[in-house]
C-alpha cells in the first residue's frame, strides 16, 4: 500500500493512549502522519508518545464534555493549522443485563460512544471539508449483530453505525465518512472488565467465538482505518474486520 497520501495528514485520534487507537496512532505515525490522540489519563498518554518515540502530540481529553470537544479541536488546529482526519475511536462499555443496568450507566455508554462522538465530529466539520479529510468512526460487530447482555453498547455502536450512513450521504462529496466494526480484540479492557483471576479464562472463550478462532490484534484494525485513510472513493461504509465473529453469534 502506498503511503504518500498519508505523509503529513493531519490526524486527531481520540482514546489513543491504549487498545485500538494506540494501534491506529502507531501505525499512522510510522506511515508518516502527524498524529494527535486524546486520552483520560496523562500517565497513559506519556506512556504512549514514549512507546512511539515522542513523535505524537497528545491532549488531556474526556470527550463527553461538550466543551472540550471545541477546545481540543481549538488545540490541534493551533499546533498544525488543518485537521484532515478524525478517527472517533473513544469508547466504554458495559456487560450487564437490562435489569442489572443503571440509567446512570446507560447515560456513560450513551455519552461517550454516540454524544462525544457526535460533538466532536460536529466541531470538527468545517476543518475537514476545507481538507477534503475524512472521518473514521470505530463501531462493534455488536452494532448489527447485539448480544443482549451487551444491550446499551450494542445499541451505542449501532447508533454510530447509523450515523456513519448518514453522515456520508450529507457530507458528500467533501467529506468521506466509514465505520470499522471489529470482532473481539486483544487490548487491556478484558483485565479491566474481567480481572486478572479470570482474563485467560475470557480470552480463551472469546477466541472460541471467531471462526478464526483468535482475538484480532490492534493493528489489524489500523491498517483498514489507514486504507480508508489513503483511498478516496469509499464511503458510507461499515467495513467489518472481526475474523468471523459476527458469523457465530
Amino acid at each position: 500500500m502506498s503511503y504518500e497520501k498519508i505523509e503529513n495528514k493531519v490526524v486527531l485520534i481520540t482514546g489513543g493512549s491504549e487498545g485500538i487507537g494506540f494501534g491506529i496512532a502507531k501505525v499512522f505515525t510510522e506511515a508518516g502522519a502527524k498524529v494527535v490522540i486524546t486520552g483520560l489519563e496523562n500517565n497513559e498518554l506519556q506512556t504512549a508518545n514514549e512507546k512511539l518515540g515522542g513523535e505524537i502530540k497528545t491532549i488531556k481529553a474526556d470527550i463527553t464534555q461538550v466543551e472540550l470537544c471545541k477546545a481540543t479541536l481549538d488545540t490541534v488546529l493551533g499546533e498544525y493549522g488543518k485537521l484532515d482526519i478524525l478517527v472517533n475511536n473513544a469508547g466504554t462499555s458495559i456487560y450487564k443485563s437490562i435489569s442489572q443496568t443503571s440509567i446512570q450507566e446507560f447515560d456513560i455508554i450513551f455519552n461517550t460512544n454516540v454524544r462525544g462522538l457526535f460533538a466532536l465530529t460536529q466541531a470538527a466539520i468545517p476543518e475537514l471539508k476545507k481538507t477534503h479529510g475524512n472521518i473514521i468512526n470505530i463501531g462493534s460487530v455488536f452494532g448489527f449483530r447485539g448480544m443482549p447482555i451487551y444491550s446499551v453498547y450494542s445499541a451505542s455502536k449501532a447508533a454510530v453505525i447509523m450515523l456513519t450512513q448518514l453522515w456520508a450521504k450529507e457530507l458528500a462529496p467533501d467529506v468521506r465518512v466509514n465505520t470499522i466494526s471489529p470482532g473481539g480484540i486483544d487490548t487491556a479492557i478484558f483485565k479491566k472488565m474481567y480481572g486478572e483471576e479470570k482474563l485467560q479464562q475470557v480470552l480463551e472463550f472469546v477466541s472460541g467465538r471467531h471462526l478464526m478462532k483468535r482475538m484480532g490484534q490492534p493493528e489489524e484494525i489500523a491498517r483498514m482505518a489507514l486504507y480508508l485513510a489513503t483511498e478516496n472513493w469509499v464511503t458510507g461504509s461499515n467495513l467489518v474486520i472481526d475474523g468471523g465473529l459476527s458469523h457465530l453469534i
